[in-house]
């Protein structure tokens, strides 16, 4: 019995462990596929795995990681090449020092953002690649795994270079409108068929005051001045020979001083090349002489005076010295005539040849009488200086004049030397007069200069203010004047020039001394030096 028991446990025994081991190796199974599942798994990880390092290694977008510290972790190959390092100088660098000084703040505050709200943001900074080159970049960033910011970089530094360039070029056109619109000189430009494209104010007033005509761009030019044909010729020829590239310089002007409207003007015909219009059209530009023509004009009519009076005080002086020097013996024939006169006159008994003498002395008389009003008439033929005391800048006065001697200056190489006192007065003088007094001095000095072949030759001109009196030296640097004739160089027909007349210093005395002033000679010990003064 008790065999057979233990029979019929073994038999269950050996079933359970069958069964056990039935189950096993079913769970073996499993776990095999299970285990061979995993390695699937794994080598399809371990492949996503490198295509992302691939990825991000290699992405066309530049991308770093950092930690909250700035600290990097990672970067890709397109990111060190935009900061020109290599990706091992960049891992464990602080990202702050990549960043301009005036931006730190910039990105603290959208990582700071970014850490307490957990959101994605971007901003725009300015970084430093090695060797301290500026680029900008817009960033886009974001919180990734164990408290990670991912950084996304775009160069946007060519976007920048052209907004900063287009902010020039904006800056640069304003700057030309403003310029075009307040010069003083007329511009416009022109089209290959000479239609207006741009006209600034000056332009205008000039076409209106010209040709009496309101020109605007789209205008025109040959159908606006198809009726004006003094200057049409002139002015059309110039345009089409900038058309074939050639600079042309015409002058339009109106001289008749009995038309109010008064004008010269300078017109340049200049050729460009319009690359939008890939053709040559032409630029006019217009410069008003008219200030100019008249101010000449005025120095011509005061030249021309100048040279009237200096024939006319030179008549006058001569026509003075030489009714002085025939009335001396004029006078002593009607003396020693009136002498003879009397002699015989006193004798009681007259011959018919007394008589006949006495005759002849009356005539004599008569005629020496006449002769002697005939020389003191002789000044009234001569016209007066007609012009008045004018209220002068003597200094002002000293620079118009010398512009007379240009021709002088220009050919001697000589300079001349100005020192002005400053705050002068003004003078009531006779401009003509005493211009010609400076003319006068500065022409013997240049004249001595030039007979000395002076290698440096140099004319100095300064004016003093002393009290009651205004002084005007001028001196040079020439052979001088000799101690004897000092004394007599200001006296009438004393010169030392072979053709002189020694009439010129003698007026220049007069002058001065009419206008209450005094002219004198200054010892110098090298050239000549003359001072005159003027009143107040």
């Amino acid at each position: 019995m008790d065999v057979t028991i233990n029979r019929e446990s073994s038999f269950q025994i050996i079933d359970e462990i069958t069964q056990l081991q039935e189950q096993l190796r079913l769970k073996q199974k499993k776990l095999h596929e299970k285990e061979q599942e995993i390695n699937s798994l794994c080598e399809e990880i371990h492949s996503l795995h490198a295509q992302f390092t691939e990825y991000y290694d290699f992405n066309s977008s530049a991308s770093l990681t950092i930690d909250k510290d700035y600290r990097i972790h990672a970067v890709n190959f397109q990111c060190a090449f935009l900061l020109n390092y290599d990706r091992s100088e960049l891992i464990n660098k602080n990202f702050l020092t990549l960043i301009s000084t005036y931006h730190t703040n910039r990105l603290k505050k959208c990582i700071h953002t970014i850490l307490e709200k957990q959101v994605k943001e971007a901003c725009e900074l300015e970084v430093l690649s090695k060797g301290g080159v500026q680029k900008w970049v817009y960033i886009e960033c974001w919180l990734v795994k164990n408290e990670l910011l991912q950084l996304i970089f775009r160069d946007i530094t060519y976007t920048r270079q052209l907004e900063a360039q287009q902010i020039q070029l904006k800056q640069s056109l304003e700057t030309f409108k403003n310029l075009l619109h307040n010069v003083s000189d007329a511009i416009a430009t022109l089209d290959n068929e000479f239609y207006f494209k741009i006209i600034n104010p000056s332009f205008i007033r000039f076409f209106s005051k010209v040709f009496a005509i309101k020109v605007c761009s789209g205008m025109n030019l040959l159908m606006l001045i198809s009726d004006v044909s003094e200057y049409k010729k002139e002015l059309i020829n110039a345009c089409h020979l900038a058309l074939l590239g050639k600079e042309t310089i015409i002058i339009i002007e109106n001289a008749n001083e009995q038309d109010n409207a008064i004008f010269c003007y300078e017109i340049h015909c200049n050729p460009f090349y319009d690359p939008n219009s890939q053709s040559t059209e032409i630029i006019l530009l217009i410069k008003d002489l008219t200030e100019f023509y008249l101010r000449k004009k005025i120095r011509m009519k005061e030249q021309a005076k100048l040279a009237h009076a200096i024939r006319l005080n030179t008549m006058e002086g001569m026509a003075s010295a030489l009714a002085h020097e025939i009335n001396q013996p004029l006078t002593a024939i009607f003396l020693y005539a009136q002498t003879g006169l009397l002699q015989i006159q006193k004798n009681d008994r007259l011959s018919k040849l007394d008589k006949d003498l006495l005759t002849f002395l009356e005539k004599i008389i008569s005629q020496a009488q006449q002769a002697s009003e005939i020389m003191s008439r002789m000044k009234s033929f001569i016209p007066q200086d007609e012009n008045q005391p004018e209220e002068t800048d003597i200094n002002v006065l000293i620079q118009d004049a010398l512009i007379f001697l240009n021709y002088e200056v220009t050919h001697s190489k000589l300079k001349i030397n100005l020192n002005f006192a400053e705050e002068l007065p003004h003078l009531s003088i006779n401009r003509i007069q005493v211009m010609q007094v400076i003319l006068n001095l500065a022409r013997n000095s240049i004249e001595a200069m030039r007979e000395e072949i002076n290698l440096a030759p140099e004319l100095t001109i300064h004016t003093k203010n002393i009290t009651g009196y205004i002084e005007i030296h001028i001196r040079d640097n020439g052979p001088g004047i000799t101690p004897e004739f000092r004394d007599r160089i200001l006296h009438s027909y004393f010169t030392t020039k072979p053709q002189g007349t020694g009439l010129g210093l003698t007026m220049c005395r007069n002058f001065v001394e009419a206008c209450g002033g005094k002219l004198y000679v200054k010892d110098s010990e090298v050239g000549a030096w003359f001072i005159f003064t003027l009143p107040k």
